[in-house]
């Protein structure tokens, strides 16, 4: 939208280089082909502001007021007198110096910019020593401040798309090789972001490169970072890499290193005091990393229990199984402690009428696990079954699903009618569903099953009783598909139907056919998913058109 008339603005235009800033940020930075810039000053423009914001190449002239970098008329999209926004030209030089000129009403200002593309830089934070932490700063162009983040995930030394080289003499370091961790953790995190810890990171631009590889010995080493693209496929395509850096590591600080109080907030345990302590691995930092296993904060819990393999095993599965007795089962840590110390279960089985959130999460997971390998174990099923109103009145939502859970690995019948219970009060519903099948008793079958044709209440996209299809062919086999069947047919549920018809699919069932089919003619908001189901299913369809696959639906 151009704003006329305009009034003029009297005087020469006037600004400073270190007033010419990237549209939106306070910090100076080369002015790059593409880049949207902003001019702050006096008498730049008419005394009313004028936009072209809407146009979809912007003027190089707008209410008389023209730009020039390096001789190169520039984009406009916004003049006032004292602001203009341009878009710097695609053809300026890509580095040094280069004059910026304002135009408006026949006079002229002018300040030296500088020009071109940012360079990744790094540098050690601090000093570099034998046997301590060893952060590296990462110094990344203008519009990437914020891609170098600690942690990734939950695993020390996973850097996502941050990959960083090491050399000594021109040979490169091998990395840590660690042990994955125990319990069967998942330790995901996205490929390219952070944790996501509430609060934080507190910490950007550095990494902890000491989690990556051992400095035994002073003296002087190279160090290379490279920011990955998104394609794993692909790891010889890259967004941002530095230059071969020397760093320079100092031997090993004399006389005993200083024990450091751990912090309570979980963004400073984790983007910083964990990650150096893991540097040290001795006793003491073992006993801290060991303290962590309790901490309230899961992603605290399980960046902890990832960091033991940090010590040699034997060492911290020592240390943790000593520190049950004491404090109690940790959920990352108990089904190890009880596998090598099986008499032990005594002292686990009390803290399920547990008030400490921590310690009740760490025994249901420890219970159920134990239930799980020794299954009608009578002790275990009667303590997790007398425990359910304490868990439900003094846990959090996610400890309540995982008892729903435990409670599908009970033999005892009281289990299944306290998951019926769970349903009909409407907690951790879904999840005493599930367990529920889990359990395979055939009288369950139809009652499960007359919820798939329940009313939907006015939400018929609810994904409440979506994984139920699944869990029902799963457990009861055949015997479900007539259930299948009718839902699909009745269920006002829409993901409902579509898990049916996946269920009846992997069945051989023409109704399944049928329903993808129909999608296809009708072009319902679920065709593209369930199309590619069947793409999936049938590789002979992979890479066919929707009437190459209605065509083979038809012919079931």
């Amino acid at each position: 939208m151009l704003l006329l008339p305009a009034l003029i603005a009297s005087g020469q235009p006037s600004f400073r280089a270190d007033r010419v800033l990237p549209s939106g940020s306070a910090r100076q930075a080369p002015l790059a082909p593409g880049m949207l810039v902003s001019i702050y000053g006096d008498h730049l423009g008419p005394t009313t502001q004028c936009s072209a914001t809407d146009r979809p190449i912007y003027p190089t002239e707008l209410c008389g007021v023209q730009v020039f970098l390096a001789g190169k008329p520039a984009g406009l999209l916004y003049v006032s007198e004292n602001q203009i926004n341009f878009k710097v030209p695609q053809d300026v030089p890509l580095t040094g110096d280069s004059e910026l000129k304002v135009l408006h009403q026949q006079q002229t200002g002018t300040a030296q910019v500088r020009v071109g593309l940012e360079s990744t830089s790094l540098s050690v934070e601090g000093e570099a020593r034998v046997g301590a932490p060893v952060w590296i700063h990462i110094a990344t162009p203008f519009g990437w401040n914020s891609v170098v983040q600690y942690p990734v995930s939950a695993r020390p030394n996973d850097f996502g798309c941050n990959d960083i080289e090491v050399r000594r003499n021109g040979v490169l370091l091998p990395s840590i090789d660690l042990r994955p961790p125990a319990g069967g953790i998942a330790m995901g995190g996205p490929l390219c972001g952070n944790i996501g810890i509430e609060g934080g990171p507190l910490h950007t631009g550095r990494l902890p490169l000491h989690l990556l590889y051992h400095f035994t010995e002073p003296g002087v080493y190279e160090v290379r970072y490279t920011r990955r693209g998104m394609d794993p496929r692909d790891p010889s395509k890259f967004q941002l890499q530095s230059e071969w850096s020397p760093i320079h590591v100092l031997p090993r600080a004399p006389g005993p290193r200083a024990a450091q109080a751990a912090p309570a907030a979980a963004p400073e345990l984790l983007s910083d005091y964990l990650p150096s302590l893991l540097s040290f691995a001795d006793a003491t930092a073992l006993d801290a990393v060991v303290a962590c296993l309790y901490h309230p904060n899961y992603s605290v819990r399980t960046y902890a229990s990832a960091a033991l393999a940090y010590w040699p095993q034997a060492e911290a599965d020592a240390r943790v199984d000593r520190e049950l007795p004491a404090r109690g089962p940790s959920d990352m840590t108990v089904e190890g402690t009880l596998q090598r110390h099986p008499e032990m279960l005594a002292l686990v089985l009390p803290y399920l009428k547990s008030n400490d959130p921590t310690l009740l999460r760490g025994v249901l997971t420890g219970v159920s696990r134990w239930i799980y390998a020794h299954p009608a174990d009578v002790q275990a099923e009667t303590a997790l079954i007398a425990a359910a109103e304490h868990v439900i009145a003094s846990s959090d939502e996610q400890t309540v699903v995982n008892y729903a859970a435990a409670l599908g690995t009970v033999r005892d019948p009281r289990a299944g009618a306290l998951l019926w219970n769970l349903v009909q009060r409407n907690v951790a519903r879904e999840q005493a569903l599930i367990a529920i099948s889990w359990r395979k008793d055939p009288r369950d079958l139809p009652r499960l099953a007359a919820l798939l044709e329940s009313p939907a209440a006015g939400d018929p996209l609810s994904y409440k009783l979506a994984s139920l299809p699944y869990a029902l062919r799963n457990s009861f086999g055949d015997a479900a598909l007539p259930y299948l069947e009718s839902a699909l047919k009745n269920s006002e549920f829409v993901w409902v139907r579509t898990n049916a018809a996946r269920e009846l699919i992997l069945a051989g069932r023409p109704s399944g056919f049928a329903f993808v089919a129909q999608a296809i003619e009708q072009k319902t908001r679920y065709v593209r998913e369930m199309v590619q189901f069947v793409q999936d299913r049938f590789p002979e369809l992979r890479g066919r058109d929707d009437d190459a696959v209605l065509a083979f639906l038809r012919a079931r």
